[in-house]
């Protein structure tokens, strides 16, 4: 079943990743990829995923991974984006946002995806299943079994307390902030921001050129 599931290009694109040695995300992607073959035995066996098309472009600063729904710009289904800005998160965080996305795919192969509500009950439930606790806008909220034993087992670090339930509880983050783009200019009565490196305009008031402050 799962081959008819899998586009070639999905395949090719593994495998170029896999092969790709002078590429700086090599051994991750690799990694990757031998976590999706072992989620799908583990939490999809019965309705296995199709092998995505796993990608690392930066997104937004607030978002750490997405699922794209149909045919991306290249018309290529089932890819899985891995938000570049934020490779440096522990393995664990890694795998658990991966299989969030992969808990996608299922929902919109297998079950009932709600127009306005992108994580629904029945994606909480799912994830929950897997020992993932979410709330309704996605955030994971701690970890638990089978997900925190299969991770161990495999040699993946979480040095983490369970609480009397049982679950890792995962702190809120801060939220992140962006690189404004706005630049701060002076003029010697006043200052504004503005996104241009290159300012030409004098102050109305003193009659002074803005010259960029930072």
């Amino acid at each position: 079943m799962q081959r008819r599931l899998n586009e070639s290009i999905n395949i090719h694109i593994m495998e170029n990743e896999k092969e790709a040695h002078d590429w700086e995300l090599n051994t991750l992607a690799s990694e990757l990829y031998w976590w999706v073959d072992f989620f799908n035995i583990a939490f999809f066996r019965e309705q296995p995923v199709p092998v995505p098309a796993i990608s690392f472009e930066k997104t937004k600063i607030s978002n750490l991974g997405h699922y794209v729904i149909g045919r991306n710009a290249f018309g290529i289904k089932e890819n899985i984006n891995i938000n570049r800005v934020h490779l440096k998160r522990p393995m664990w965080d890694l795998l658990a946002t991966l299989l969030h996305e992969m808990t996608h795919s299922w929902q919109y192969l297998y079950g009932n995806p709600s127009k306005s509500w992108f994580h629904n009950k029945e994606f909480q439930m799912k994830l929950l299943e897997f020992g993932i606790v979410t709330d309704n806008k996605g955030c994971h909220l701690g970890l638990g079994d089978p997900f925190v034993y299969l991770l161990k087992k495999h040699g993946v670090e979480l040095n983490h307390n369970k609480d009397p339930g049982g679950i890792i509880r995962i702190p809120p983050k801060e939220k992140p902030k962006g690189k404004s783009k706005l630049r701060k200019w002076t003029c010697g009565c006043t200052n504004i921001r503005v996104a241009v490196s290159d300012l030409e305009a004098k102050c109305l008031k003193c009659g002074n050129r803005f010259e960029l402050a930072e």
